[in-house]
């Protein structure tokens, strides 16, 4: 990976906290709530599932990022 899309990374969670609420996640992915709450139920996002509510670390959402980018 280059330092490019480091940074773009960087600067895309710059403005949020260490952890995400699922408003801030749709922001971030420029979807509704109601789709990241399907992606989380789904697994395609990586969150821990506390009781009722989504634990989702915004390092862990970075990282998934960065894997996911297409070569």
């Amino acid at each position: 990976m280059g330092l490019l899309m480091a940074s773009r990374l960087d600067d895309l969670f710059a403005p949020y906290g260490e952890h995400l609420t699922t408003k801030e996640l749709g922001e971030i992915f420029g979807v509704s709530e109601p789709t990241v709450r399907r992606w989380l139920a789904s697994g395609v996002i990586p969150a821990y599932k506390v009781g009722t509510s989504w634990v989702i670390l915004a390092a862990e959402v970075r990282d998934w990022m960065e894997e996911q980018r297409n070569q």
